[in-house]
């Protein structure tokens, strides 16, 4: 795998303390949502995808947000940006966090067939883990969930509405 890369699509999903104004922190960060692989019980990560030959990244973001049962935001935003150098087991990636917004327990749905292609019939787990044990070692995820919540401005990589010029009404 020497010389390899690959970019990899993370949507950070979160859940917030205060449903009514969700970005409101003054009761604690939100949660955020992990998966963890069937074929690994030890890692808890933000769910993502390996981005395919050809893909767009909306393509990419979109196909986790299916996986999820969730319809991804409307403005598709890049909010952090990591990588991770090869080793002996993976080619080297790049990783794009993107907005998956927010949501509620009911509106994370289980879905029969998991659609991620990391492997067939790949099974996940899912948890809400505490904004200190999601950022406890990622960098690019405490970043990006400040980005998230803070509404800060962040990469903008599809809107799926019309944008309206300068001096629009």
């Amino acid at each position: 795998m020497s010389g390899a890369l690959r970019l990899r699509v993370v949507l950070l999903v979160w859940k917030p303390q205060v449903p009514d104004d969700p970005m409101d922190v003054t009761q604690g960060w939100p949660d955020v949502l992990q998966v963890q692989l069937a074929r690994d019980h030890t890692v808890w990560e933000p769910p993502g995808v390996v981005v395919r030959p050809g893909e767009q990244l909306a393509e990419a973001a979109a196909r986790v947000a299916g996986a999820l049962g969730l319809t991804s935001p409307k403005a598709r935003r890049v909010l952090a940006v990591d990588e991770y150098p090869a080793d002996e087991d993976a080619p080297a990636e790049i990783i794009l966090l993107l907005d998956g917004g927010w949501c509620t327990d009911a509106d994370v749905i289980d879905v029969p067939e998991c659609l991620c292609a990391h492997e067939r019939d790949c099974a996940h787990r899912r948890r809400w883990a505490t904004a200190e044990q999601a950022c406890a070692t990622d960098a690019a995820l405490t970043a990006g969930l400040g980005a998230a919540v803070g509404a800060t401005p962040a990469f903008v990589i599809e809107r799926k509405e019309e944008c309206r010029g300068r001096g629009e009404g």
